[in-house]
């Protein structure tokens, strides 16, 4: 080592680094003629114990040994000032072979670490010598004799201190370097030993370690920190933001973000529904700027009970260590359910700390807006609202979906999906994907995918939080199944037909840009109760591939003020992102007229309904109200409504029909019945037809045969019984006695 540090003066070229390895091997021989000084002070100051029982036991002659095998000098133990010149030799050497490494862009992980937190000399001989017992054991050894302590094997602050400042004056100032503010301990690039008796130590008596990233990192090993792999991922981004849709002005205003932020770093606050293209925006910007992006999910690392300032440390040294740019998703975990910031320390602090001085940029991604997007962060942010894709996006978006499937599909198809569903690009594709894979397993290839196919995927992507509001209906009926009058099943076929092409309405044919509220549609069907309010509406929602909630109104009505507009609230925001048709039954409960106030309870009423005619003009999915009394509805609902659907009480003709129509093939049904007769003589509404018909059906099993007139006779006197009204000899003619002996 010293004859080839001697060659420097000579203008001989110096080699290179091989690489970080070889670099650190270096590094390792200066430390040990540190420590081979270290000891002979020691030794000349009589500061070894001399007993038998030294070390436990470490002699004088193994470390010579270990520190004779590691010099190039032969000429046997040197003094101290021999070892004080190599190491000025050794430093020379390691100083002109980083040069030259530099030169020939051989990236030197210790060199990259040095200029990434601006370490000084001091901080950078003090992290390698932590570092040593890593990377060669006898250094354990070595440390254990200098410590005159053979349970010593790890470096301590004293030590350290002794090492890198002989005199003791000036030790006493390098103490800060372990610090809690200090670089060593703050970014964190070592750590003190947790062992429970090293806590009550002394701070010079304390064992120090390299943080195990940071020991992979000089190693060149890319693995992620083992504290936030459950949560974390890393990317090599790829996306531009050209193939990105979304709106031309959100576009323009990332790319300014990106411009202004490349140099300096700063926060970027995106909101918007799962799915929107968010993580897809920070990966193009992070692309656009040749970084890396770091992507750490906050539900969870909340979950997984992962401190938040100590986390972001954590994330932001990866991030840093990988010259990437870092995203927090789901920053609304931070949050707890009444809107106030989980942790002592406010957000905007915890936010400003993890980039302050970094360059990087923080992407902060929620599906509500943070108030901590309006509060003054001492650094550059922007916010950004990602909305719902357009009709226009939405189509495009199922137009490379389905491609990506292989699907043979009509070119309407894509036109038809975004009409239907209101779903994030995220969720398009997650669709596409699940039409596929059910596809397979199926044992049908991608192109044979049907509309069926895709509209139950999309279905599926639709977020469910509406079931603990209300209750889905199922429907196998079809519009042939209905009885109702001509009008009344031209009405409902001009309602999907209005369902259908709202998206085409608004946005192709520009509706939207002048009707900026009331883009729902809004639908009451009115009639006595078992007329098919509910039938009608499943079979409608059916047409158009949605799915039907019918609202639990007991879980809605509150007795406390305030209450039924909270529970509301959630119902309206749940069904935007369930694409799913809103079925408010008995809607006068809720809907009904506002009253003269008198007293407060009118107030909070009229209250209620005033935020329902709020909440209706601002959804745009598809709301029916169904009542048995359209008096009731408060005019100013009657005014929001775009389809008024009567729904008469059956005349006799239709009521035949309908007793015929709940009659399936397969039963068995006997010559005697009069369906003619049932219809004329018995004004009942198809609710109840269809009760008498499976009681009717009850009596004929229990009899051990086909249904006969008299099982019919016999039902219908008992629903008759329900209503309040006795079997008359008018109403049953021939059949009357029957229901006399057995009514």
């Amino acid at each position: 080592m010293p004859a080839a540090a001697g060659r420097i003066g000579a203008n001989v070229d110096i080699e290179p680094f091989t690489g970080g390895g070889d670099h650190l091997l270096a590094e390792l021989q200066r430390l040990s003629i540190m420590l081979n000084a270290e000891v002979l002070r020691m030794r000349a100051a009589n500061l070894l114990t001399e007993n038998q029982f030294r070390g436990l036991y470490v002699s004088d002659e193994q470390i010579d040994a270990i520190l004779h095998a590691s010099s190039a000098n032969d000429a046997g133990p040197p003094d101290i000032d021999v070892l004080d010149m190599h190491l000025a030799e050794c430093e020379q050497v390691i100083a002109a072979r980083c040069e030259a490494s530099s030169a020939a862009c051989v990236m030197l992980p210790l060199e990259r670490l040095t200029q990434l937190y601006s370490l000084s000399s001091l901080e950078r001989d003090a992290l390698l010598l932590t570092l040593a017992p890593e990377l060669d054991p006898r250094f354990e050894t070595l440390y254990s004799y200098a410590q005159n302590d053979v349970t010593r094997k790890r470096a301590t602050v004293g030590l350290i201190l002794r090492l890198l400042e002989p005199r003791i004056a000036r030790r006493l100032r390098l103490r800060t370097l372990f610090s809690a503010a200090g670089r060593l301990l703050q970014t964190p690039l070592v750590r003190f030993s947790d062992e429970p008796q090293e806590r009550e130590a002394s701070l010079l008596s304390r064992a120090v370690r390299p943080e195990e990233r940071i020991v992979d990192f000089l190693l060149g090993h890319e693995g992620l920190d083992n504290r936030l792999r459950p949560f974390t991922t890393c990317l090599e981004p790829a996306r531009s933001l050209a193939a990105l849709h979304l709106p031309q002005d959100l576009l323009e205003g990332l790319r300014h973000a990106a411009s202004a932020l490349r140099e300096e770093g700063g926060v970027l606050f995106f909101h918007g529904p799962a799915g929107g293209g968010k993580r897809a925006a920070a990966e193009a910007l992070s692309a656009e700027n040749g970084r890396g992006l770091v992507v750490a999910d906050l539900r969870q690392a909340h979950a997984a009970g992962a401190g938040n300032p100590a986390m972001l440390t954590l994330l932001r040294r990866e991030a840093q260590l990988r010259g990437a740019n870092l995203l927090l998703a789901h920053a609304e975990a931070w949050l707890a359910e009444d809107g106030q910031h989980r942790q002592q320390q406010p957000l905007s602090e915890l936010l400003y700390d993890s980039i302050a001085g970094s360059g990087l940029v923080l992407f902060v991604t929620s599906e509500s807006f943070l108030s901590i997007a309006g509060s003054a962060l001492p650094c550059a942010w922007t916010a950004f609202e990602f909305p719902l894709p357009g009709f226009v996006d939405r189509t495009r978006l199922w137009q490379d979906a389905i491609t990506a499937t292989g699907a043979v599909a009509q070119s309407s198809l894509a036109t038809v999906l975004a009409n239907q569903f209101l779903l994030t690009g995220g969720q398009i594709h997650k669709a596409a994907r699940m039409a596929r894979i059910n596809a397979l397993l199926r044992d049908r290839g991608p192109s044979e995918l049907t509309r069926a196919d895709f509209e139950a995927a999309a279905r599926a992507q639709s977020n469910h939080g509406l079931r603990k509001r209300a209750q889905k209906v199922d429907s196998a009926h079809k519009w042939s199944d209905l009885v109702l009058p001509p009008r009344t099943m031209q009405q409902l076929h001009e309602i999907c037909a209005a369902g259908r092409h709202r998206s085409i309405i608004y946005t192709e044919w520009g509706f939207d840009a002048r009707l900026m509220q009331g883009k729902g549609l809004n639908v009451l069907f009115c009639g006595p109760s078992g007329t098919g309010k509910t039938m009608s509406a499943s079979i409608a929602a059916r047409e158009l591939g949605l799915d039907l909630y019918k609202i639990d109104l007991s879980s809605v009505i509150s007795k406390y003020i305030g209450e039924t507009e909270k529970q509301l609230s959630e119902i309206f925001r749940e069904a935007q992102s369930s694409n799913a048709i809103l079925f408010f039954d008995e809607a006068d409960a809720i809907f009904g007229k506002r009253s003269e106030v008198k007293d407060a309870h009118d107030r909070y009423a009229n209250i209620e309904v005033a935020y329902l005619l709020q909440k209706m003009e601002e959804y745009e999915g598809i709301v029916i109200l169904a009542t048995n009394f359209r008096k009731n509805i408060d005019d100013a609902f009657t005014r929001r409504i775009h389809y008024i659907v009567e729904f008469p009480f059956p005349e006799e003709r239709y009521r035949e029909r309908i007793w015929r129509s709940l009659m399936p093939a397969s039963a068995p049904l006997a010559e005697d019945v009069d369906f003619g007769f049932l219809g004329r003589q018995f004004e009942l509404a198809g609710g109840n037809i269809r009760n008498v018909v499976l009681a009717a059906a009850s009596l004929a099993v229990e009899s051990g045969g086909a249904m006969r007139m008299e099982h019919f006779v016999l039902a219908t006197a008992r629903e008759l019984q329900k209503m309040g009204k006795l079997p008359t000899r008018s109403d049953f003619r021939e059949y009357y006695d029957l229901t006399r002996e057995r009514v």
